[in-house]
């Protein structure tokens, strides 16, 4: 027969036990909010209109914006889908036209009604071209 063990090495156990879900708790939810994926307009709008925010990225269509006193709308695409995009505000300086952006909002059909825009870049290096 084995003796039980100590009240405090028992204690320790259920300490640890408590600490390693507390960590892997904060590790899921840290992730979940770190790891956002955006879609394509051709993505979002096959899964109809949402009740939930997302995020969309594409290019912003050259002559579609549009600033008015109460925001501004744009149109993204990723070439075979456009979503227009209705934001109450300005867009940051570095959101241009022909260019890539990925708005967070909720999408309303074809409509996606954005709470902020963020612009979106890619991982290639391209030098400035040289100016003569």
């Amino acid at each position: 027969m084995r003796p039980a063990a100590p009240r405090g090495r028992r204690r320790a156990w259920v300490v640890l036990a408590a600490a390693v879900l507390g960590l892997a708790g904060l590790l899921a939810s840290a992730t979940q909010d770190g790891l956002t994926y955006w879609g394509t307009p051709s993505e979002l709008t096959a899964q109809g209109p949402l009740e939930q925010d997302v995020r969309l990225g594409g290019l912003v269509v050259p002559g579609s914006v549009v600033e008015d006193p109460v925001g501004t709308s744009f149109v993204l695409t990723d070439g075979a889908t456009d979503v227009t995009v209705r934001y109450a505000g300005a867009l940051p300086a570095t959101v241009r036209e022909g260019e890539g952006a990925v708005v967070e909002g909720v999408l309303d059909g074809q409509v996606l009604h954005a709470r902020s825009v963020l612009l979106r870049h890619s991982n290639e290096y391209r030098p400035p071209e040289a100016t003569s």
